[in-house]
Parts: C-alpha cells; sequence; structure tokens
C-alpha cells in the first residue's frame, strides 16, 4: 500500500508531455496485449482500441470484455494503473488551461496576430472608445496596454498586456509592429497637464524608435491636454492629435449658439445614435469634388471631406486624385452599396 501511496505521489510530479507520453503508452500497451491475448473476442486492432479506451474512460459499454483470466488480468491492470495516469493526464491539462487564463488575465502573454488595435492607457474614456469601435468592427481585435495587475475588461477580443508602455520589450509583447492603429490615451492619474503631456510624449516616442528600427509605418493617435504642447512631438511621427478637453467646450459652445444641434454631432462622433461616417476612395468616373458629391447625394451619401478638406466653394474645378480619401456620411447598407459599385 505504502508502495502505491509513494507511485501515485510521484506521479502526480511530472509534467504535461511525460503525462501525455506514459497515457500513449499505456493505451498501446492495452490495444496490443488484449489483441494478443484474445484474437477471437478482439479480432482487429481497432476492436482493441475501442476497449482500451472504454476501459480507461470508465465508460465501460460492455459490448467487448476479456474472458480469458489472462485478459481479465489486463483489465485490471488498467483499471489501477491506466485510469490514474489518464485521469492525471486530464488533470495536467485542466491546469494548463487554467494558468494560461490566469496568466492571459493579468497581461503576461504574448500577443501574436497582426492588423489589430492597440490602445495604451486604461481609463473610462478607453471603455467606451473600445466599445464603440466594436460597434463598428464587431470581429475587431484590440490589445490594451496598462500597468494593472489584471484586465480591466472582460471580452475575447480584448488582449492585455501588463507593462510600461514606454519600454521596448511591452510594446513587443502587444506586436504593435503589426498592429493597424494606436492610440495612446492621456493618464487621468497625474493632474498637470505638462508632466501628462511629458509621459504620452515618451510613450509616442518609443512607439516611433520602435517603428524606424523595423521600418514600418505605424499610424499613431495621441490624447493631449493642451494645444501648445503639440510642438514637442514634431521630432516623431504621430498621425492624429486629440485634445482632452477641447471637445466638450466646443461642443458646448456649439450648442450655446446652435441649440439642437448637439444630435448632429452625436450621430458623426458615435454610430450608436445615427448613421456613420465612412470612408471612400474615388471612383473612376469622378473627375472633381462636384461629380463625387452629386453621384453621393443621389445615392443617399453625403460628402462632408476630401482629405482634412471639408471647403467645397469652387467644388466644380477642384480635381480628384486616385490618393485622395472622401469621407461621407451614410447608413452601413448605403455604404456597401457604393463601396461595390466604386
Amino acid at each position: 500500500m505504502s508502495f502505491l501511496l509513494r507511485f501515485w505521489k510521484r506521479l502526480a510530479k511530472v509534467e504535461l508531455t511525460l503525462a501525455l507520453l506514459l497515457s500513449i503508452i499505456v493505451v498501446i500497451i492495452g490495444t496490443l496485449a488484449i489483441h494478443w491475448l484474445e484474437p477471437n473476442t478482439f479480432p482487429t486492432i481497432f476492436e482493441s482500441l475501442w476497449w482500451t479506451m472504454t476501459t480507461l474512460t470508465t465508460v465501460g459499454y460492455g459490448d467487448y470484455f476479456p474472458t480469458s483470466t489472462a485478459g481479465r488480468l489486463l483489465g485490471m491492470f488498467l483499471f489501477i494503473f491506466g485510469i490514474g495516469i489518464l485521469g492525471l493526464l486530464i488533470g495536467k491539462i485542466v491546469d494548463v488551461l487554467y494558468t494560461f487564463r490566469r496568466l492571459k488575465r493579468e497581461g503576461k502573454v504574448l500577443y501574436t496576430e497582426k492588423n489589430h488595435y492597440v490602445y495604451i492607457g486604461w481609463s473610462k474614456k478607453t471603455e467606451q472608445t473600445i466599445f464603440e469601435i466594436f460597434a463598428h468592427e464587431p470581429k475587431a481585435e484590440i490589445v490594451l496596454i496598462d500597468t494593472l495587475r489584471e484586465s480591466p475588461v472582460t471580452h475575447e477580443q480584448v488582449h492585455y498586456i501588463n507593462g510600461e508602455p514606454s519600454e521596448e520589450q511591452t510594446l513587443l509583447k502587444a506586436n504593435i509592429t503589426h498592429s493597424k492603429r494606436v492610440a495612446i490615451f492621456a493618464d487621468d492619474s497625474i493632474t498637470q497637464p505638462l508632466l501628462a503631456d511629458g509621459k504620452t510624449l515618451l510613450i509616442a516616442s518609443a512607439v516611433e524608435s520602435l517603428a524606424s528600427k523595423h521600418d514600418v509605418n505605424i499610424h499613431t493617435i495621441v490624447e493631449i491636454n493642451e494645444e501648445k504642447h503639440i510642438n514637442a512631438f514634431n521630432h516623431i511621427k504621430v498621425d492624429d492629435f486629440i485634445m482632452s478637453n477641447d471637445g466638450i467646450s466646443l461642443l458646448m459652445a456649439k450648442a450655446t449658439l446652435h441649440p439642437g444641434t448637439t444630435l448632429i454631432f452625436r450621430q458623426l462622433l458615435s454610430k450608436k445614435f445615427g448613421n456613420n461616417i465612412h470612408e471612400l476612395e474615388p471612383s473612376s468616373s469622378w473627375k472633381t469634388y462636384k461629380d463625387a458629391a452629386t453621384s453621393l447625394m443621389n445615392t443617399g451619401a453625403a460628402l462632408i471631406a476630401v482629405n482634412d478638406e471639408m471647403d467645397f466653394t469652387g467644388a466644380e474645378d477642384k480635381l480628384l486624385s486616385t490618393n485622395d480619401i472622401l469621407y461621407i456620411v451614410c447608413n452601413d447598407e448605403t455604404f456597401e452599396r457604393i463601396h461595390r459599385k466604386a
């Protein structure tokens, strides 16, 4: 009895690979041995394998069973040792899966997929942004980087990376060089705008350094507290700047001057409130801004900008190029129809 106890204690300490190897050996021994001992009862290897597996898993259908003393002794061996080894394997697999989920929750698992969005810095703004992305792209993959002990959001498509975002190792864990876009949020815990924007600048510099090192173009969006700090980012490539406080202030001013316009801005900002802004490449049949605007209007869409230009004065004379990006407002069905036609 003490021998069995010592045996099981040692067996419980084996690694998953060894447990898998032992399980395979037991299955092979059981299958070949019962076929050799009782060839009439188990005429093929498949019947032998079937009986071995149903015995080891304690299913025991009873459609096949040994009739000889040697065969029954083999069955007893499988009862005592085989079931324990197979149970150990199942336990190890469950333990590995639990450990993986725990490490993923703690942000210690590398992200290896591509074409994802990377968000740096967690706050309520980040949470709102993530779920707004899912409203537009239900299948989007998002990697969140922060220094929290565990992931602050539970979602199968949100992968958490724990670490300092200004460090190259942390950014590489997020596979940032293969991401679609990177958004850096201002640290709300820092009350001084200068220090908060300084931290954002440090992170943006790390992203740009990594992009240069790997010779890739990373589209970077940063949130800053004060517009005068934008000049400090001139030495690095930042594609878009978002002002922390300007949004609310400017919307409040517009609502004061033009009551009722808030719904228009909410529709432009969020899909939840109406139509959506879409990007579109010019059709080859559109020569000028006016051609595009007229054609789109006839299909139920409104052209609001070409690249970053919203002034359509003299639209009949402004020529389009194949590299232009048109921003239109319409519902998703209309956009799909226009996109297929284009």
